[in-house]
């Protein structure tokens, strides 16, 4: 079928506030996540990057069905996976998976590998039973987990290994995307680099097409062809990675850019931060970023930026963008 293989449409998803971490009706909503709209091509990897607390994950769990929106579409390969009914949504499920961020949490420590690996297909019933064990020791191997992986607990494991396994359980259903929710966050450095080259080599093998959550801009332009910058739930940019690096036209991109070094950035130093001056926006009004933008203009405090094409495959919601991305 023609067109991406992900669309979300004008995505909103709204909590009950609550006190004390509890939620309580008439309390107001809180907005997780506010009107953002992407699409993900077949094979492509998009990353979606921010700081914690800005809507990346519960986006992510919206996108596999495991959050339901409050409003907007999620388009799976055209079909509209919001308007379906659970009982229809089952055919979709095996080719929608997700790797959360910790393994330790996400695997069952009273489960072997074996039964990790082949719980989805048990739960959704497929494929033939007696061909699981064999589904699973081809698919630890390929993420480079050993048979004898196959009897153990995973608190046998170090926490690169328990994440291999976790990839392994989510390519069991032979997926067309995978939300990889923030993968590497909890590794050294090294075994960032071999799972981000595994994932590469996984998506090139098997024609995946990925939606990379991480706050790490540098770990995401490994992998991402494009980058959507989320910031309390807005999408506030979006662009190819390497013109997003070099050039970022939102002062919130290039707040995250500040960390990187020169060699990821592709040049020296990113634009100069004029003074801040603190404008806070009118809830439900505004710019979401005004009260930290060096920026700012008057009217980021009342108008909210829609998003607009600035270049070639580039938008951004901003009334001040950085003049070099233009």
């Amino acid at each position: 079928m023609s067109g991406p293989l992900l669309g979300v449409e004008d995505l909103t998803i709204a909590f009950e506030q609550g006190v004390g971490g509890l939620l309580r009706r008439g309390q107001g909503l809180f907005t997780a996540v506010d009107h953002v709209s992407f699409a993900i091509g077949r094979g492509e990897c998009v990353g979606l990057i921010g700081e914690s607390g800005s809507g990346k994950t519960t986006l992510g769990r919206a996108v596999v069905q495991l959050i339901a929106p409050s409003a907007g579409l999620i388009r799976f390969d055209g079909t509209d996976l919001t308007a379906l009914p659970a009982r229809a949504l089952r055919p979709y499920r095996p080719r929608l998976q997700i790797v959360f961020q910790d393994p330790t949490e996400s695997l069952n420590p009273r489960f072997s590998v074996e039964e990790i690996v082949t719980e989805p297909l048990r739960l959704l019933k497929l494929g033939e039973r007696a061909g699981w064990r064999e589904r699973a020791l081809r698919l630890l191997r390929q993420v480079g987990v050993t048979d004898d992986a196959l009897s153990r607990p995973p608190r046998h494991f170090s926490g690169g290994q328990r994440q291999r396994i976790a990839i392994a359980r989510a390519l069991v259903t032979e997926p067309e995307l995978i939300v990889l929710d923030e993968p590497t966050s909890g590794l050294d450095v090294s075994m960032q680099a071999r799972i981000l080259n595994l994932l590469r080599d996984l998506q090139g093998r098997f024609g995946l097409s990925y939606l990379f959550i991480s706050h790490d801009i540098g770990a995401v332009s490994y992998l991402a062809a494009r980058v959507a910058v989320l910031y309390r739930g807005v999408l506030v940019e979006l662009a190819p990675t390497r013109a997003l690096i070099a050039h970022p036209a939102h002062p919130y991109t290039a707040a995250l850019l500040g960390a990187l070094p020169s060699w990821v950035r592709g040049r020296s130093e990113l634009p100069a931060a004029e003074p801040t001056r603190i404008v806070a926006a009118v809830p439900g009004q505004g710019c979401p970023y005004a009260a930290r933008c060096p920026r700012v203009l008057e009217r980021c405090r009342t108008q909210r930026p829609e998003r607009r094409a600035i270049g070639a495959g580039r938008e951004v919601a901003c009334h001040n963008p950085l003049d070099s991305a233009a």
